[in-house]
C-alpha cells in the first residue's frame, strides 16, 4: 500500500470518528449499535498512526542517500587504485597483477555487498606495493581514506538493514490495521444507511466523512461505495 493511500486512510479514519464522536445525537435510538464498532475504531486508528509514524521515518531514513555518496566516493578512489595496480604491472611485466587490477568500470555495476567485497579485495593488495603505488598516482593518504570509506560503508549498510527490517514489520502491521479500519467502516455505514430515506441531510454528512480522498482532492478506495 503506498504512503499517499495510507495516510488517506488515516485522514479518513480521523474524520469519520470525530464525525461519529460530534453527532451521537442524530443516531441515538442506533447508539447500542454503533458503539462499539465506532470504539474499535479510535483503538484501531491509535495504534495506526503510532505506527504509521514509525513507517515514515524508515522511509524517510538517510541511511541511503549517505551509502550512495560514501560509494561513490570510495569508487572513485578504487578505480585510481586499479589504474595503478595494473600501471605497476605493466611496468614490471606481471600479469598476475595487472589480472588482479580487475575492471574499474565494473565498479559502478556491482551489487552492494559484492562492491564491499570487491573493495576489499583491492585494498589488500595495496600494503606490500604501497611505494611502487605511490609513485603512480595511489598515495598512502588515498589508501587510508579508502579503508576508512569502506568501514563507513559497511556500517551504514547494516544500519539500513536493520531499518528497513523495522519498517517493513511496522508497515506490515500498519497495512493489517488500516484494513480492519475498513472492515469497521464497512459495517458503521451498514447500520447507518437506515437513514438515507429519512435523515439524507445527516447520511450525506456521513458519508462525506467516510470518503477517502488522497492529496489533491483525488478519491481514494472507498469503504462506502456499496452504498
Amino acid at each position: 500500500m503506498q504512503n499517499d493511500l495510507i495516510e488517506a486512510r488515516l485522514r479518513r479514519d480521523t474524520t469519520l470518528l470525530a464525525f461519529l464522536q460530534e453527532q451521537k445525537a442524530q443516531y441515538a435510538d442506533l447508539e447500542e449499535d454503533i458503539a462499539s464498532p465506532r470504539e474499535l475504531l479510535g483503538r484501531s486508528l491509535a495504534q495506526a498512526q503510532a505506527l504509521s509514524a514509525q513507517v515514515l521515518e524508515a522511509d524517510s531514513d538517510s541511511s541511503t542517500s549517505r551509502k550512495r555518496g560514501l560509494r561513490r566516493q570510495l569508487t572513485e578512489l578504487l578505480k585510481r587504485l586499479a589504474v595503478s595496480l595494473k600501471a605497476a604491472g605493466t611496468a614490471t611485466g606481471d600479469l598476475r597483477l595487472q589480472a588482479l587490477a580487475g575492471q574499474p568500470g565494473q565498479l559502478t555495476k556491482l551489487p552492494e555487498a559484492t562492491f564491499a567485497e570487491e573493495a576489499r579485495r583491492l585494498l589488500s593488495l595495496v600494503p606490500e606495493r604501497s611505494a611502487a603505488l605511490a609513485k603512480r598516482r595511489f598515495l598512502p593518504e588515498h589508501y587510508q581514506q579508502a579503508q576508512k570509506l569502506l568501514q563507513e560503508l559497511r556500517a551504514a549498510a547494516t544500519e539500513g538493514r536493520l531499518h528497513d527490517t523495522a519498517g517493513a514489520a511496522g508497515r506490515q502491521g500498519l497495512e493489517r490495521l488500516i484494513k480492519e479500519n475498513a472492515r469497521l467502516v464497512a459495517r458503521l455505514t451498514d447500520l447507518l444507511a437506515v437513514y438515507a430515506p429519512d435523515a439524507p441531510d445527516f447520511w450525506n454528512a456521513y458519508k462525506a466523512a467516510a470518503r477517502v480522498v488522497k492529496r489533491g482532492g483525488q478519491d481514494g478506495p472507498d469503504d462506502t461505495t456499496k452504498q
